[in-house]
């Protein structure tokens, strides 16, 4: 199903500059695990203005509107994990790092799937990862108050009431301590926008870019060694002059560990995807280990009846 994201038509609204630090990114290039880190001193503060009210709101995060250097960005942090408590400071720290996990692991195995059916000659739809950054909200800490942005949902207490060693954890330098962190995308603006699964949910597609999904996903399962799925997915086309290909972002992924972020069944999830999935031809023609064994369709069957 599609639907329009109304972010660049809505008014203006009141903002507050803000000071970012943003995480320097290394990725492994055998397993495209990414890591994220605020080097005490290295980090170079970015001025910005930030809408005070969000403009978009997600199942567990709430979408805000970020002027930085001239551009224009969305800005997100998490308002909820699940369980409808709130969330707080080093909480949506880290789960936003293991949603940039998420991001850049996809783009792995996007790059390696593409690659595969280049080689095969195999057509398919052009998908790109969104780029993303990850950035800590900085206010000065020799301030005589502590007050962060009224986006960041966070009032002086929240930080006090941390511990000396959750405190350390938020310094990126001398002058500066953290009070929020983001998830910072480019602003796509007014495009479609089209889901291809839910969390538990895998449907099959028959349109090219619908297959091309189903066939990555099998793809990503094979080639993690059957230790991570991706769901909840999501693209919206292209906003950028220089490609086509709609922008797969806000993914999620079921993982071994359980250890991908909120949202992950560990291997539920995993299984739920295995017994759902319907080979699509991309699947036959990338020689990709069918799925569907007489021995896990008869597992299925037997969780539906103790179900």
């Amino acid at each position: 199903m599609a639907f329009l994201l109304n972010a660049a038509s809505t008014p203006e609204p009141p903002s507050t500059a803000v000071t970012l630090f943003f995480a320097t990114q290394t990725s492994d290039v055998t397993t495209g695990l990414q890591s994220f880190s605020w080097t005490v001193g290295d980090c170079v503060p970015n001025s910005g203005t930030l809408a005070n009210g969000p403009i978009n709101k997600g199942k567990s995060k709430l979408v805000f509107k970020l002027s930085l250097n001239g551009v224009a960005y969305v800005a997100k942090r998490c308002y909820t994990l699940g369980d409808g408590s709130p969330v707080s400071i080093l909480a949506n720290r880290d789960q936003l790092v293991k949603e940039g996990v998420t991001l850049g692991r996809a783009e792995f195995f996007l790059n390696h799937f593409n690659s595969e059916c280049a080689y095969e000659a195999i057509e398919i739809a052009g998908f790109d990862v969104t780029d993303f950054l990850i950035a800590r909200e900085g206010v000065a800490s020799l301030a005589e108050s502590f007050v962060p942005s009224p986006a960041s949902g966070i009032t002086s207490t929240d930080y006090s009431s941390l511990t000396p060693a959750e405190k350390d954890e938020l310094t990126t330098d001398s002058n500066t301590i953290s009070s929020i962190t983001w998830l910072l995308e480019r602003e796509r603006g007014d495009v479609q926008l089209r889901k291809y699964s839910g969390t538990l949910d895998h449907p099959k597609y028959s349109d090219k870019q619908g297959a091309t999904i189903n066939a990555f996903q099998h793809f990503v399962y094979l080639y993690s060694k059957k230790t991570l799925v991706l769901a909840d997915i999501q693209a919206s086309e292209s906003h950028s002059r220089l490609s086509q290909n709609a922008v797969l972002f806000d993914l999620m992924s079921h993982t071994a560990n359980r250890e991908s972020g909120a949202g992950d069944h560990g291997d539920l999830g995993i299984k739920t995807f295995v017994n759902q999935h319907e080979c699509v031809q991309k699947c036959v023609a990338l020689n990709l280990e069918a799925l569907k064994t007489p021995e896990n369709e008869e597992d299925a069957q037997e969780e539906e009846e103790t179900g």
